[in-house]
């Protein structure tokens, strides 16, 4: 998976995440006023995707989900 910055076309940007095939896995609720924010936007987003799998995987033997 990797995000990709993507203007809006009014001089505003959003964040999108896109699997291995480029179809959309989430995006951005919001439009940001610079390229550098929308980037900071989705650098946290997958900062939180990442804590909330660790939470996850430290309740869990062996560390898998199943």
């Amino acid at each position: 998976m990797h995000f990709k910055i993507r203007a809006t076309g009014r001089h505003l940007w959003t964040w999108v995440l896109l699997d291995d095939t480029e179809a959309t896995v989430a995006e951005s609720d919001r439009s940001f006023p610079t390229q550098t924010q929308a980037s900071a936007a989705a650098m946290a987003f997958a900062q939180l995707v990442a804590r909330a799998g660790r939470s996850l995987n430290a309740g869990s033997p062996g560390g898998s989900l199943i």
